[in-house]
């Protein structure tokens, strides 16, 4: 099953001339910090909303996410076709170890990001099978309207586990267990509708398994005069939770992930980096080069409805 990043967010733009564009930091926050449910929703994803009057749904958000640079859009549903159910954060993206590589993997970059963790399918609790991961849009300069958008998951199909914190996250994650039986089409249906999308953009290299991290390689930091002539980039990058970070037993992930349970309200994922080998990512030659420090937290309408994340394709 590929229930992977490509299911983030959904749809087109938000074009509405009533509305003023998203740009900075500062108000992408603001907006996605507006609206707190007073109780956890319980969105469930299913193959019935994936088609309307003959029109695949799927396919087509799946086609606009991967074109779309927008921060929000207008989604068109009642909820997300996928990665319905999430928990948001801001937070701070920090490269504090000696790095090889450039743009936003290098050394001292410290810059505002947007955070929107999520399970695949329906299942939120516990006892589910949760298709775990996080999507990180990066702010390079905090009053312009570009952004990065990287994508990280633990497993494809999903695992049953206590905790969702400590899980590991990758750009090319494992492929997991099996979904439950009652959701076996809807993960074929993924697979195949995923796939096809990713072809339109990515060609030949198409792969909905896989989402690139190399294009932060890419981005010139303001005021950087020491920013490298050559672009390089890691092929695979991991999140870890920082060691000695107490668990919290919540059965929702949502109050899991909740940051007023943790020391100093706050949670931090240590990141690695690793260049290509043929070898495969489970033998990859991981360096630790920074890490994720998440500070705020809310469960929103805006962050499980309109919140968007672009999708690279690879190139």
């Amino acid at each position: 099953m590929s229930c992977n990043a490509l299911a983030y967010a959904e749809t087109t733009e938000n074009k509405s001339p009533l509305t003023k564009p998203i740009t900075s930091f500062k108000e992408v926050k603001k907006r996605v910090f507006s609206d707190p449910y007073p109780a956890l929703p319980q969105y469930k994803v299913s193959r019935k909303y994936f088609d309307v009057d003959g029109k695949n749904l799927l396919l087509s958000h799946a086609k606009r996410t991967l074109s779309s640079n927008a921060n929000f859009i207008e989604l068109g549903t009642k909820h997300k076709l996928l990665q319905a159910n999430g928990i948001c954060f801001a937070g701070t993206w920090k490269i504090n170890h000696s790095s090889p590589y450039s743009g936003l993997y290098q050394a001292r970059t410290n810059v505002p990001v947007i955070v929107r963790a999520s399970v695949s399918l329906s299942g939120t609790k516990q006892r589910d099978k949760r298709a775990f991961g996080m999507a990180i849009k990066l702010f390079p300069n905090t009053q312009s309207r570009v952004t990065e958008n990287i994508f990280l998951m633990h497993s494809l199909g999903g695992t049953k586990t206590q905790h969702v914190a400590n899980l590991p996250l990758t750009n090319e994650p494992a492929l997991g267990e099996l979904p439950p039986f009652s959701q076996l089409l809807t993960a074929y249906r993924l697979e195949s509708d995923l796939e096809e999308a990713d072809k339109g953009f990515s060609g030949e290299k198409a792969n909905a398994r896989f989402r690139p991290v190399s294009h932060l390689a890419e981005v010139v930091l303001p005021n950087n005069d020491k920013a490298k002539n050559v672009t390089q980039g890691p092929y695979w990058l991991k999140a870890s939770l920082k060691p000695d970070t107490p668990l919290v037993n919540k059965d929702d992930f949502r109050d899991e992930l909740a940051l007023q349970h943790y020391p100093n309200k706050t949670l931090s994922w240590v990141l690695s980096a690793a260049n290509f080998s043929d070898v495969g990512i489970d033998k990859a030659q991981w360096q630790e080069i920074g890490e994720i420090t998440l500070t705020e937290s809310v469960v929103s309408l805006t962050c499980d409805t309109s919140l968007h994340f672009n999708h690279p394709a690879i190139k």
